[in-house]
């Protein structure tokens, strides 16, 4: 399985919510950063402001609307990814792995 299809599959867990452990996110690659998607999985902003600080350098981030979370780079603005869920943490996880997917090329 690619990265890019891992990240599929580890982005529709995390959408369809459940249980989820540190295994489950072994697609990023570092114990710290898969304890704080649990973390932020689990409702902690801190742990969502660490994993997208270590995994998505230089790029900006807003919570709007109070369920959505959007990050962008800070040359393309216009072209900014979100995350939805009804718990602020788990909308910025969200858009983190979306922005990780999308950064992923097809054939890796």
């Amino acid at each position: 399985m690619t990265r890019k299809e891992s990240l599929t599959a580890l982005l529709a867990k995390v959408e369809a919510g459940g249980d989820v452990r540190p295994s489950t996110f072994k697609v990023l690659r570092d114990p710290d950063r898969a304890a704080w998607a649990v973390r932020a999985y689990n409702g902690s902003l801190d742990a969502a402001k660490a994993l997208h600080e270590a995994v998505l350098p230089g790029y900006r981030w807003e919570g709007y609307q109070g369920e959505c979370f959007r990050v962008w780079q800070p040359d393309k603005p216009e072209k900014f990814i979100e995350g939805w869920d009804c718990h602020p943490a788990r909308a910025w996880l969200i858009a983190i792995l979306r922005a990780l997917h999308a950064k992923e090329k097809n054939d890796e």
